[in-house]
Parts: C-alpha cells; sequence; structure tokens
C-alpha cells in the first residue's frame, strides 16, 4: 500500500505571522458576503436605496451588470462592498469587483464589473464587510439565467405565408402545400424549407442542420474569456511544441470515473478524512459534480464523520491516482476560486503528488494561503516558493512547466516564479481540492470552486 499519510503543506512565513496576529480566525458563511451573520454585534447603519441589473431574464451567455444605491447614516469605512449572488443551491456566483471604500450620509452608486450566470434562479443583494464582519442588506431580489438558447429568437410566425409566397416569383407550386409555416425563415431558398435556425451556416447541406445544436455551451459557467481554450495550442504562456497527453473539459454532465476519484484516495463512493491534520472538512464524493461545463467542487458547513472522527465541514476533491500520472511536462488548470472581499477564501489547491511523500515530491501549482495565490514545491530539501500580489479570486489559469531540475510557475500566462532545488524525476498525479483550514483564507461556506479544464503536455 503506497503511502500517503504523511502528507502535508507548509504554510510561508509571512502567513504563520499573520495567523498567530489572529488573521486566521475570521470566519465568514460564504462567497465574498455571507449568508447568515446577521447575529453579529450592532447592525452599522448602511442603506440600500436601489438595486438594479440591466435585464431579470438573461441568457447564459449574455453578461449581466448590477447596480446599487447606497448610503450610511453616519460616516463609515467598509472594508469591502459587493453585490452579492446565490444559485439556488447556495454555490457563490458575486459580482466581481467589490471594493474597499467609506460611505457618508450621501448617495453612492456602486457598479461591479459584469458576469454571466449559468441556466438557473439565483438570488442577488447588497452586502458588505465592516470590523472584521460581513452584514447582508435588504432589498434581497431575484432573476432567473436561461439556457443557452437565442437562436430561436429570429423565428417570427409574425411573418405570414401570403408575404414569403410572391418572393419566389416562378415557384406557384410552393404555394399549396399546407407545411408553408416554415417557408416564411429560409425565403430565398425554397429547397431548404425544413430546416429551421440553423440552416443559414451550412448552406447547401440540410443534413448538417441537427449538428450545431449541442456546440452552444462550450464556454462554461465561467465569465467568457478562454483565453487559452483550444486543447491543441499548448499551455498558456509556455513556449516550445507540446503534444497533449491529458485533457479534461468538464462538458459532460457527470464526473469522467475513468481519469477522477472524488475523495482522497478513498474508494470511489466513500467519504473520506482530509489530507493534513489541519482541515477541518472530511472529503465527500457529494460536494463534487460537473455542469454547466465545469467541474464543481463544494464546500458546506455540515458535520460529517469519516474514519470515526467528525469534521465540522464537508469539501469536495478529485485526484487523478492510479488513473493518470506524469513525470515532467505542463500542467494547465482554468479556475474559478471562491472569494472573501477580494482574497481567495478556503484553502483551494491545484498540485501534484508522488506515491510517497515527501521522497516522490509535491507540486503545488496553485494553492490559497492567507488569501493569496502561492506555490511551492515539496521534497526532502524542503518546501521552498512564495506568493503572487493581486487579487486571484475568480476565475484565472494556473500553470507549470516541470522538467529535469526545475519547475516554473505559470498564472494567466506570466511566470511568477521558478524552483530549482529538490525536483524529483518520480510520476506524479493530479489533485484538486476545496480544503477548509485556518492555514487557507476566510473559511466561506457554502462555496463554489470551479474547474474549465485540466490539461496537461509533455514534450
Amino acid at each position: 500500500m503506497i503511502n500517503h499519510a504523511k502528507h502535508r503543506r507548509s504554510k510561508p512565513a509571512a502567513w504563520k505571522r499573520a495567523a498567530a496576529a489572529g488573521l486566521a480566525t475570521a470566519t465568514v458563511a460564504t462567497g465574498a458576503a455571507v449568508w447568515a451573520v446577521q447575529s453579529q454585534a450592532a447592525t452599522l447603519p448602511v442603506v440600500v436605496d436601489s438595486l438594479t441589473l440591466s435585464t431579470d431574464t438573461p441568457s447564459a451567455t449574455a453578461p449581466v451588470t448590477a447596480t446599487a444605491k447606497v448610503h450610511a447614516g453616519k460616516r463609515i469605512s467598509l472594508q469591502s462592498l459587493t453585490v452579492a449572488v446565490r444559485a439556488a443551491n447556495g454555490a457563490n456566483y458575486d459580482f466581481p469587483g467589490a471594493i474597499q471604500t467609506t460611505l457618508g450620509t450621501s448617495q453612492t452608486t456602486f457598479k461591479p464589473d459584469s458576469r454571466t450566470f449559468p441556466a438557473g434562479k439565483y438570488t442577488y443583494f447588497v452586502a458588505y464587510k465592516a470590523g472584521g464582519v460581513w452584514k447582508n442588506l435588504t432589498p434581497v431580489g431575484t432573476f432567473t439565467s436561461g439556457a443557452v438558447a437565442p437562436a430561436p429568437t429570429p423565428t417570427p410566425t409574425s411573418t405570414p405565408t401570403p408575404t414569403a409566397t410572391p418572393k419566389p416569383t416562378p415557384s406557384a407550386t410552393a404555394t399549396p402545400s399546407p407545411s408553408a409555416t416554415a417557408t416564411p425563415k429560409p425565403s430565398p431558398s425554397p429547397t431548404l424549407t425544413p430546416s429551421p435556425t440553423a440552416t443559414p451556416k451550412p448552406t447547401p447541406s440540410a443534413t448538417a442542420t441537427p449538428t450545431p445544436t449541442p456546440t452552444p455551451t462550450l464556454t462554461p459557467t465561467p465569465s467568457p474569456s478562454a483565453s487559452s481554450s483550444p486543447a491543441a495550442g499548448g499551455p498558456l504562456g509556455i513556449a516550445g511544441s507540446w503534444r497533449p497527453v491529458f485533457a479534461d473539459e468538464f462538458n459532460s454532465s457527470s464526473l469522467d470515473s475513468s481519469k477522477w476519484t472524488p475523495n482522497w484516495l478513498g474508494c470511489p463512493t466513500c467519504t473520506t478524512p482530509p489530507v493534513t491534520g489541519s482541515e477541518t472538512a472530511a472529503y465527500a464524493p457529494s460536494q463534487v459534480s460537473v455542469g454547466g461545463g465545469s467541474l464543481h467542487l463544494t464546500t458546506a458547513k455540515q458535520d460529517t464523520v469519516a474514519n470515526g472522527k467528525t469534521y465540522p465541514y464537508r469539501s469536495g476533491m478529485v485526484q487523478s491516482n492510479g488513473k493518470a500520472q506524469f513525470t515532467y511536462g505542463a500542467f494547465e488548470a482554468r479556475i474559478y476560486l471562491p472569494a472573501a472581499g477580494t482574497t481567495i477564501a478556503n484553502w483551494p489547491a491545484f498540485w501534484t503528488d508522488g506515491q510517497n511523500w515527501p521522497t516522490d515530491g509535491e507540486m503545488d501549482i496553485m494553492e490559497g494561503l492567507g488569501g493569496d495565490a502561492c506555490y511551492h514545491y515539496h521534497s526532502p530539501s524542503g518546501g521552498p516558493g512564495g506568493c503572487t500580489p493581486g487579487n486571484y479570486s475568480g476565475w484565472h489559469t494556473y500553470g507549470a512547466e516541470w522538467k529535469p531540475g526545475s519547475v516554473t510557475y505559470y498564472y494567466d500566462g506570466k511566470q511568477v516564479g521558478q524552483i530549482t532545488t529538490g525536483i524529483s524525476s518520480s510520476p506524479q498525479y493530479l489533485i484538486l481540492n476545496n480544503a477548509v483550514s485556518p492555514e487557507g483564507g476566510q473559511i466561506v461556506a457554502p462555496a463554489d470552486m470551479q474547474v474549465d479544464y485540466v490539461r496537461v503536455w509533455q514534450h
């Protein structure tokens, strides 16, 4: 049996100092804002004068913009102001662009960045953080995002049958046909009468009509910026000639069990203990799902028993041990990291591990520590690495090039660090998890870590 029991990840010195100062003790209930922390201390005097969306019925590909007008009963400094959004299952879809600001008695207009929403029903509200405590404000609005099907809109039956008949002057034969309702749409080409909206693209071949229907949802829940979308195009920002050796685009409706197991080295349906003793969430297959073009690893505040021990949270993980492992190559994933204000919530990570830790090495491509995106390489030599400045919550692309003697790390296609000590040549498998621990950022539950794709290339 392979030994993974001693696997652990260390915090950088700066985060240890922050934890010692008590920064790791703040607990939040969800996303950049919380579902319910209303029982905390005194209510701060912030009032929402109005909260509107650019549309209440967007399609799944249409960007939505929120506008909030707020004021305070007295001057107050807010650590964060956001428009929070929750799906019916509690998943976090907050508008990006939360701000730190000071409010006074005059009205302030807050307009975060726009974003798209997968098909479903949502609630939205203004939330703010002051004195380390999140508050949710009223009013609470609702909206429904529709499926990606704007194609039917051009089918107006308003143009009656007679209008279409005079256009093709020679063909009077088409008029007696009772099924003339379809004719007005493809008026120029009478032979293609049966084919509906998709016909204009493949002009000559009517048989091709059904094919376009499944393709519209290639862009999943992610905000539309698939900068490295084509798998064959090679890793983002990493030069060289590459051939793909592994990819999961998460475009089906369930997890591919030939590639992943949804827990930490357990049976396919088992709930397992966490990776390290500092984590407070067990890993349950129920917290792993695939939908809308993304893998979802969700965190919930729910007592969960694993191996006889009760953990206060349960969360999602997938790992490819025994199904896919690699020595050297370029590793990349496009990931949505849940937010706590303008920092990364919880302890999400994209990493690889060998069969015997730390001898075979551990490559942390991205892990949220103290709210920052960090990288490390663990081996018997230690665990050197670093963290990158900036807000890496929301959608970003994380990659690493592992070659003999070095690992170079890339965030959004830009090199952020390189490690040249203790680099192993042993094969390692892939891991993505949404851990809960004071070693990460503020604890947020429910929270949804989403993965657009995972890809591996080699020379």
